[in-house]
């Protein structure tokens, strides 16, 4: 464990400084304006005092094979500094352990390193959670986040940024809202795609997947005037083929169905001269294996040029987090969200991205085709995501 300080004139210097020196994993435990220099407090600078932590990696732990302890100075450190939080939260002015000799004693390696990562959720739970530590206005920035279900970790480098930047916020402030808006442009990854070739159609039952193709194939084919083809491995659900073939004719777009890996082999060879081939599966469940596992022999036989995956923004994080891993198997290249007009929660454009490491392509919000559907933007959907964080405040 490295803790350090830094004395800057601006918290951007500071950051920059922390991930030179202490790198990515690193994170702020406290900050406080200081003055410096003067005749008698007169013409004094203001200066930050940005404290950092970090957990050093394992190779750079000092082991006594002697002994099999852990780095001792730096539980203690951790420590000394979880005590005088605890102290001054609860009104006492003289800090714990005024030398080493109070300090507890250490035990083995395996408990020493348990110790180390419980201090370490302790110190971050501190600077994330603590009321104590948190000012009013950055609180119910933190607490519209959380109803947006944002992701934890974005939350907690939002509350570190706004409380080393502002110190405190106005939420209804129509600058800072701006501000919000513009700090969630970097969280939310999107992507202007090239539709062409083989476009593969994944995700969980019911999130809309043959209704988005339908908006996407009518874009192609009535806007941007592409030759298009449509093919569904989709047989399990009831006139679900007949529901795509509705859309096709209405749209004057060839559609065939692949009852078994010979038949789409075959279907694919007769729409080789079309621009885009539109591929729509059947919705699978993240928990079935057998079902999975189809999924994964199409997408291997068909040879897709790109994989959507699409999402529900009504489902739950948790669930949200399993899909990504589950569908990992086939190989997703973009995300489209659905259903935003089923929901009053925007987090997924922040929590998709970071779990997934794939941009978003389309946002659908009803179910009209082609209308209920807009290009993703990152600018656009952090607008989206900061007055849902800021509702009703």
């Amino acid at each position: 464990m490295k803790v350090k300080k830094y004395l800057v004139k601006d918290v951007r210097e500071a950051m920059r400084m922390i991930k030179e020196e202490l790198g990515d994993d690193a994170f702020i435990l406290n900050t406080r304006r200081v003055k410096k220099g003067g005749f008698f407090g007169l013409g004094a600078k203001t200066y930050f005092e940005v404290t950092a932590v970090v957990e050093e990696g394992n190779k750079e732990r000092k082991v006594d094979t002697q002994t099999g302890s852990v780095a001792r100075d730096d539980i203690y450190k951790l420590q000394e500094i979880l005590m005088k939080n605890r102290a001054i939260r609860s009104g006492q002015s003289r800090p714990p352990f005024e030398n080493d000799s109070q300090m507890p004693a250490s035990g083995s390696v395996e408990e020493e390193l348990e110790k180390i990562k419980d201090m370490i959720s302790e110190l971050k739970g501190m600077v994330v959670s603590g009321k104590n530590e948190i000012p009013p206005g950055v609180r119910t920035v933190m607490s519209g986040m959380k109803r947006q279900e944002i992701d934890g970790e974005v939350i907690t480098k939002v509350v570190e940024y706004l409380r080393i930047t502002y110190g405190d916020v106005d939420p209804e402030s129509k600058e800072f809202r701006h501000k919000l808006a513009e700090y969630f442009v970097p969280f939310i990854k999107t992507e202007e795609v090239d539709l062409t070739g083989r476009i593969l159609f994944v995700g969980p039952t019911g999130v809309g997947k043959t209704t988005t193709l339908a908006k996407i194939a009518a874009r192609l084919k009535l806007k941007m005037k592409r030759r298009v083809a449509i093919l569904t491995f989709d047989t399990y659900r009831i006139a679900a083929a007949d529901q795509l073939k509705t859309y096709a004719s209405i749209m004057d777009i060839p559609i065939r169905v692949a009852y078994t890996p010979q038949e789409a082999s075959m279907a694919l060879n007769a729409m080789v001269d079309y621009e885009v081939i539109l591929m729509d599966t059947a919705g699978r469940s993240q928990k079935n294996d057998i079902q999975m596992g189809e999924l994964k022999v199409i997408a291997n036989m068909v040879k897709p040029d790109r994989v959507f995956l699409i999402l529900g923004m009504n489902y739950r994080l948790l669930d949200v987090k399993e899909i990504i891993r589950r569908f990992k198997m086939v190989s997703p290249t973009h995300v489209v969200l659905t259903k935003m007009d089923e929901t009053s929660s925007y987090g997924h454009f922040v929590n998709v991205p970071l779990h997934s490491n794939l941009p978003i392509v389309y946002v659908t919000n009803g179910q009209r085709v082609p209308e209920d559907m807009f290009e993703a933007n990152s600018v656009e959907l952090s607008r989206i995501l900061a007055s849902g964080v800021l509702e009703n405040v």
